[in-house]
């Protein structure tokens, strides 16, 4: 098996198995994401332009995602008290629940998925995988 087929079905086993858990919660993989950027924001909060450029989508799409987690009780939206044009999302307490809940879960996924390696193989796999992201975006 050739090294990107592996790195392929390596990611592929992690989507499937996220989007089982965060059916179960009603969320898409984006919506959570979004929970978990806002989570390790000051005050759980930023400029729905912001989350934009991080998850590089329309507005469109951005504000279809925070509605959403609005509707659910996760997030909630308000105009900028600078600037009124300017919407801001906020994590909610149900929100901030939920992504300390996940963060834990993500903490025992990755614990599962690197079972059987030292702490010194777990470091050389980190280094590893970031020199091959490197690699990969200086060929950009």
């Amino acid at each position: 098996m050739t090294l990107p087929l592996k790195i392929k079905l390596i990611h592929e086993s992690i989507r499937k198995n996220a989007n089982s858990e965060l059916q179960a919660l009603d969320l898409t993989l984006a919506q959570h994401h979004t929970i978990l950027y806002l989570s390790h924001r000051e005050n759980r909060t930023a400029e729905l332009k912001a989350l934009e450029r991080e998850f590089c989508v329309a507005q469109a799409t951005m504000a279809g995602i925070a509605q959403r987690l609005e509707a659910k009780g996760y997030v909630r939206s308000f105009p900028h008290p600078g600037d009124r044009r300017v919407k801001l999302i906020q994590l909610t307490e149900k929100g901030s629940a939920l992504a300390e809940s996940s963060l834990r879960m993500m903490k025992i996924r990755s614990e599962e998925m690197l079972a059987g390696l030292t702490e010194p193989e777990v470091a050389e796999l980190n280094r590893l995988l970031d020199r091959v992201y490197q690699n990969l975006q200086e060929e950009k």
